[in-house]
């Protein structure tokens, strides 16, 4: 039994990830599953995977998935760029609300870029004192947890230290057991400011995050160094721009604006294998024909255990044109 599946990679300001539309039906991917679709080396790469699916309050439902498999609450950038999948696709118009584990998320697709309303930010925490850590170390929750390391000069600090710097942070125990996200933030003009992004369930640091951006802002406003709007310049070049209302525990209306793209579309092949009653799922295999503009092949087969006995092995066939 065999099942084709279409998807469309999009990134929205370098934070890239793999979409399927599954309003009509739905997709359940193991953890393992999740984790060799956004394989940059073995699989089609991304930061993560969204799936969208059907609502019974909004235009549609937004599922993320970290590129480590587990689901989160929301993701800014995704949810950008979800936008403008469901709005491409016909599921949702220009100006629309979707369903997040965060809650619900109004967005508005523009020429070229997006906005989302994301809600409040709170818990806001200022000044926490982390071991020997060395930085102003700072915490809010826009949707999804931030650590905020304030430093002079964030784009020279080497990768192999912020890593290391990061992950001391992103598994403290005060910030309980999913840990938080880790930001390190430099302000580089009137209300303007550089910051890098380790994100967790990607465990690495990536281009860009959303969420990251309008967490930095509120915390950088309540340190008195910048005032809404905020621009945010990314680790890979591109703009965020962050709108907010201040509160007494964080900030109110918060916006997200910033480009996002679509980069190409194609198909996979889902095969169910073996059914295993003790877990009650079947071993898959996934082969993948993605399809654009100038071409390049490929292909190779990864493993991973998955369901208890159940394996599921991912093959890869492609043929990959990118879209203008």
């Amino acid at each position: 039994m065999s099942r084709e599946v279409s998807f469309v990679k999009l990134q929205g300001a370098g934070n890239d990830f793999v979409l399927i539309d599954c309003i009509k039906e739905r997709l359940s991917l193991s953890s393992e599953g999740t984790s060799a679709l956004c394989d940059r080396h073995r699989g089609i790469g991304a930061d993560g995977l969204i799936l969208i699916e059907s609502s019974v309050d909004h235009d549609f439902t937004m599922r993320y998935y970290n590129s480590d498999g587990g689901e989160a609450e929301m993701c800014g950038n995704g949810a950008r760029c979800a936008a403008l999948f469901a709005h491409r696709k016909g599921i949702a118009p220009a100006d629309m609300t979707f369903d997040t584990m965060a809650g619900p998320v109004r967005a508005a697709v523009h020429e070229g870029t997006v906005t989302i309303a994301i809600g409040d930010v709170v818990d806001l925490r200022m000044g926490i004192e982390l071991d020997d850590l060395g930085y102003e170390l700072h915490y809010a929750v826009s949707g999804v947890p931030h650590a905020a390391l304030i430093h002079q000069n964030a784009k020279d600090v080497p990768r192999t230290e912020f890593i290391e710097m990061a992950r001391t942070v992103r598994f403290h125990p005060v910030f309980e057991e999913k840990g938080t996200n880790v930001n390190l933030v430099t302000q580089v003009g009137e209300d303007t400011l550089y910051y890098r992004t380790y994100e967790r369930g990607v465990e690495a640091e990536t281009q860009a995050c959303g969420t990251g951006a309008v967490a930095i802002s509120v915390i950088a406003a309540r340190l008195g160094k910048v005032s809404s709007p905020v621009e945010c310049e990314t680790s890979g070049g591109d703009i965020l721009v962050v709108e907010f209302d201040p509160a007494d525990n964080g900030a109110r209306d918060c916006r997200l604006t910033g480009p996002a793209v679509i980069s190409f579309d194609g198909s996979f092949t889902l095969d169910l294998g073996f059914f295993d009653p003790r877990c009650g799922r079947g071993s898959s295999t996934v082969a993948h024909d993605i399809r654009g503009k100038g071409r390049q092949r490929y292909g190779h087969a990864a493993s991973a255990n998955v369901y208890g006995v159940a394996r599921q092995v991912v093959k890869f066939e492609q043929t990959v044109r990118i879209i203008d």
